[in-house]
Order: C-alpha cells, then sequence, then structure tokens
C-alpha cells in the first residue's frame, strides 16, 4: 500500500529488522488463533463485558507497572488523543468480536474477523493514507475467497454472531491503518497503555449499564488461568508486541500476516473438537497462505514475469 505511512528508517538492530518484526506478527497471530476456542469456553460463563473489563482492566495495570517511564517521559497530548483514538476504535471491534463468539463457532469467528486484512488497504485509502497497490487487492481478495470457502464450510448462512464479528473486523482494519501512520513517530508502550485504558473504560459503561458482576464461583482454578492467559498474553504481551511491529512493516503486509490468527484458530478448534476437518477447509488454508505469500513476494515475480 502506497502512502499507508512514512516509511521505517533502516534497521539498527534485531528489534528494528524487517524480518523480526513480521516474525512477532506471526507469533501474535498464533497466539490469538489459540485464544478463540479459550473465549468461547469462557463467554459460556462470563458476562462479556465484565471480561472485557477484566481482561483491559488488568492489562492497564501491568502495562502501568511495566512501562511507568515511558508512560510517564511521554505523556502528551498528542500520544494520549492517538491513544484513545486506537482505544475506541480496538474497543468496538473486541465488543463485537466477543458479542460474536457467543452466536458462532470459534473457527467462523477466527476467519470472519481475519476479514480486516482484506479492509485495510481500502480503509486507508479512504482515509487518504494512498491507493492499494494492484498485488495487495490480489492477495487480499485470494485470502477473502480462502476464508470464504471457511466460513461457509459447514453449509450455515450467516447468523448474528456472524454479522456482529464482521462488524468488528471493520473496526480492527482502522486501528490498523492508525497504528501505523501514526504510531511511528510516538512511543508505541505510552500509546498502547491509553489504548487499553480507553478499552478498560468504554466496556466498564457497558458492563455496569447492561450487566451483572460475575458471580464469585466463577472464578474457578480453570476460569482463573483462562482469564491469566487472555490477559497477560493476548492482551499485554501480543498487542503491544503487535502495535510495535506494525510501525515497522508495511501495513498491509502486516495485516495479512495477523490475519494467520484465522487458520490458525480454525487449526485449534479443530484440535480440540470444535470444527470438524474437511477438503474445503484444507483449501481455504492453501489459498490464504498463497495471499499471504503473494502479498510479500508479489512485486518481485509481477517485476520477472514482465
Amino acid at each position: 500500500m502506497s502512502g499507508a505511512g512514512v516509511a521505517p528508517a533502516p534497521g539498527r538492530g534485531l528489534l528494528d529488522a524487517d524480518w523480526f518484526n513480521k516474525l512477532l506478527i506471526v507469533a501474535c497471530a498464533l497466539a490469538w488463533g489459540f485464544s478463540f476456542f479459550v473465549m468461547k469456553d469462557v463467554t459460556a460463563e462470563f458476562p462479556v463485558f465484565w471480561l472485557l473489563l477484566i481482561r483491559f482492566g488488568l492489562s492497564s495495570l501491568i502495562m502501568l507497572a511495566v512501562f511507568w517511564r515511558r508512560i510517564r517521559a511521554n505523556l502528551s497530548a498528542p500520544v494520549v488523543r492517538t491513544g484513545v483514538v486506537l482505544g475506541i476504535f480496538y474497543g468496538l471491534a473486541y465488543v463485537f468480536q466477543t458479542f460474536g463468539i457467543v452466536h458462532t463457532t470459534p473457527g467462523k469467528n477466527a476467519f470472519l474477523t481475519g476479514v480486516y486484512c482484506v479492509l485495510v488497504p481500502f480503509c486507508a485509502w479512504a482515509m487518504g493514507k494512498g491507493r492499494p497497490r494492484r498485488t495487495s487487492v490480489i492477495a487480499a481478495a485470494v485470502s477473502l475467497v480462502g476464508m470464504g470457502l471457511v466460513m461457509l464450510d459447514n453449509g450455515l448462512p450467516l447468523n448474528v454472531g456472524d454479522l456482529l464479528t464482521l462488524v468488528g473486523a471493520v473496526f480492527y482494519a482502522l486501528e490498523m491503518v492508525i497504528v501505523a501512520a501514526e504510531g511511528r513517530d510516538k512511543d508505541v508502550w505510552a500509546l498502547t497503555f491509553w489504548q487499553f485504558v480507553t478499552i478498560a473504560a468504554i466496556v466498564a459503561v457497558g458492563a455496569l449499564l447492561t450487566e451483572r458482576p460475575p458471580a464469585p464461583e466463577l472464578f474457578s482454578a480453570g476460569n482463573v488461568v483462562s482469564l491469566a492467559f487472555l490477559v497477560v498474553v493476548c492482551s499485554f504481551g501480543t498487542l503491544a508486541l503487535l502495535n510495535y511491529a506494525l510501525t515497522k512493516v508495511d501495513p498491509t503486509a502486516g495485516a495479512l500476516l495477523s490475519s494467520l490468527e484465522s487458520p490458525s484458530g480454525v487449526a485449534f478448534s479443530v484440535a480440540f473438537g470444535y470444527e470438524l476437518l474437511t477438503p474445503k477447509l484444507l483449501v481455504g488454508f492453501v489459498l490464504i497462505f498463497c495471499g499471504i505469500v503473494f502479498s510479500e513476494a508479489g512485486d518481485k515475480l509481477v517485476e520477472r514475469l514482465r
């Protein structure tokens, strides 16, 4: 995607290396893929808004404890403002996605969420960040076909859970565009802290207005382990690392790499008995993989064919 943000400066170490940051995005995607079936189990017992409040409220406290000096040193209106905007988009995305998984399967939720990889270049274009590259459009289209094969694998029509998940995907795409465009010249850890705080504030309003607090007996050993995984790994760890990595790579490539959470989500869902592995599902995996490879190597391939 041309013009989606100022190109990062040449790497001066491992944390600035393009390959390393792409590897971080893939690791985050795998962790989130694992989290889909965890979320499915936890949402069966916990009210959605309270679950998200626990998740992002505790993540905010961890961010504050670990990055206090960075947050204090970067306490400025532009950083807070950008963090709040990111938090609004990401918070709405999580609300729609989490309510969606209540009414659909972890696999369909994972793949419909992955539609954001298709939307990123077009959201960036709509926000004046540059016209999508032709290879990005082709790669996104191929990935979308693969997602469709998996989404319709069980023959069920789109239900309310699927539609809620699709709305969440739009907000994820908008958040990724803003991270790539606005986060490059700001401290990513301070941005992420304000993002977490904003998400916690949004879901706190929903929890207080619409839901009863979770009963004490819900905090069993198994549920506490699941909540700890969602807080420490899937929120504090992966979101902070993903925000950092997205400031170092092309946003469309980053979006497509992070879309690996979709096939990995289905893979884990199959492994734990939520989905049935079928030929159509495997074809969907292959198409998504081809889309990701083409997004990374498509320009060079086109040049060689000319």
